[in-house]
């Protein structure tokens, strides 16, 4: 949408000037040249000429501004509902697997098929899959609406620096189940930034979620602050797998995984996806670089404006 808008504004002003160009031409073109050229008796009717060719030239310039914005508006249109089949297209890929052992282990259930020492592993089975997939419609719901034209973030001045240590706090099982090695150099001082409090936690628990799901025990994920002027960086960097070349410039795409054979509902490939929507909608920048600063790889989101 805010491509559609730029693209928009830049076909206004373009053909602005252009009339305004033409315009200005045939003026000039009547008041100071033709006109002399004929006499006076002629000035009204070549000054009427004059106004009908601009006026021509209004309408014709308008017809091309009319004829661009349609065409783009109905690109925009189809790249949209693109999007929108690709997105439930692998929505409903990636929910077959679990609605499908759900089906059949609840078949099994209610035929009496499962023996009874296994029936207890069969409903956990069962309930696992169904939060699996509840999980994933959450997901998809909430990628949705942020990208919705009418959401709009409910921003307020927090403390980047304690929002930090909470979502770390928050996924500290999962750091501790997957055996992640966690560093946190953030400054003492407390860091104001106009934000989302809520979106802005879930970017900070996606990143962290993301290193724990796609790399091996035992490696170091360091989240730091490094402040730059009027700028911030903060920096989720680890010591895991590198990111293969060909998944990089697609990486924040929905449904693009580090890895395809770990897409499954312990990463679904949205998670990324709704971790860049948040952070554009606040104005800043996220990006992944690789081999620097000590790191295997690592998100940089920057922050401006800070609010102190």
């Amino acid at each position: 949408m805010k491509e559609l808008k730029r693209a928009i504004l830049k076909a206004f002003v373009l053909y602005f000037f252009g009339l305004s160009i033409t315009v200005s031409l045939l003026e000039e073109l009547f008041s100071g040249g033709i006109t002399q050229l004929f006499p006076h008796k002629y000035e009204l009717p070549l000054m009427a000429i004059c106004v009908c060719l601009q006026f021509s030239a209004v309408a014709i310039f308008s017809y091309l501004f009319y004829r661009s914005l349609d065409q783009r508006i109905a690109q925009t249109s189809q790249q949209l509902a693109k999007e929108q089949s690709i997105l439930f297209a692998n929505i409903a890929h990636d929910l077959k697997t679990p609605l499908t052992s759900i089906t059949g282990f609840s078949k099994a259930l209610s035929e009496d098929i499962v023996e009874m020492e296994e029936k207890k592993e069969v409903s956990a089975i069962i309930y696992q899959k169904s939060v699996a997939a509840n999980e994933l419609l959450d997901l998809m719901f909430h990628y949705t609406k942020l990208n919705s034209a009418d959401y709009e973030l409910k921003k307020q001045q927090q403390d980047i620096n304690y929002l930090l240590k909470e979502a770390a706090a928050d996924n500290y099982d999962l750091i501790e189940q997957h055996e992640i090695k966690l560093n946190l150099e953030l400054p003492e001082e407390p860091l104001y930034y106009t934000i989302d409090k809520t979106e802005m936690k879930r970017v900070f628990s996606n990143l962290i979620i993301n290193v724990c799901k796609h790399n091996p025990p035992q490696t170091e994920l360091t989240i730091a602050i490094q402040q730059l002027g009027s700028r911030t960086k903060i920096i989720f960097g680890d010591n895991g797998i590198p990111i293969p070349e060909t998944k990089r410039e697609r990486l924040f795409e929905p449904f693009v995984s580090e890895n395809e054979t770990e897409r499954n509902f312990n990463g679904s490939g949205l998670g990324l996806a709704i971790t860049k929507t948040i952070i554009e909608k606040h104005g800043f920048t996220i990006e992944l670089s690789q081999g620097a600063d000590n790191y295997e790889k690592q998100f940089v989101i920057e922050l401006r404006e800070c609010m102190i």
